[in-house]
């Protein structure tokens, strides 16, 4: 019986030692992805954007007056849809990273992966997609004027 007991406390304390073992490597990902994808390098941008889509929404309150409703109203649903586009491309942005960030730190802590150049490039090019979708639409979006006709 004596020797049953001793099994039973021993595979016990294996599974908690595994279990923490897996909560700390979960946590060293989750700072693992913190690190790489929200930093504040992105913010950089997302700030210059909403800055430039404010002074629009501006721009186009001082024209209010000059502008019938119906074109007003699509001059403020046109500003409105910039953001939520700009929104959902930073959402994809986020996500791309964190695959990406997570394919790094798995290629990070399997020796075996680690001499393999090509073990995360889906993730990588899908990031770096991403990354450019955003830099072109602000580029676009930057372009933009509102002016009255003559």
């Amino acid at each position: 019986m004596k020797w049953y007991t001793s099994l039973a406390a021993m595979i016990v304390m294996s599974a908690c030692s595994s279990q923490a073992n897996v909560s700390e490597i979960a946590q060293q990902k989750t700072q693992f992805i913190k690190d790489e994808c929200y930093r504040n390098d992105a913010g950089s941008l997302n700030d210059a954007f909403k800055t430039f889509m404010s002074d629009r929404q501006e721009e186009l309150g001082g024209l209010r007056s000059t502008l019938s409703n119906e074109n007003y109203e699509q001059l403020d649903y046109a500003l409105k849809h910039f953001v939520t586009y700009w929104d959902q491309l930073q959402t994809e942005r986020n996500l791309a990273c964190e695959q990406h960030a997570t394919c790094e730190f798995i290629k990070f802590k399997t020796p075996e992966l680690q001499s393999n150049r090509d073990f995360c490039d889906g993730t990588d090019f899908e990031y770096s997609v991403s990354r450019a979708k955003i830099i072109n639409f602000f580029s676009d979006i930057e372009r933009l004027e509102l002016q009255k006709s003559p």
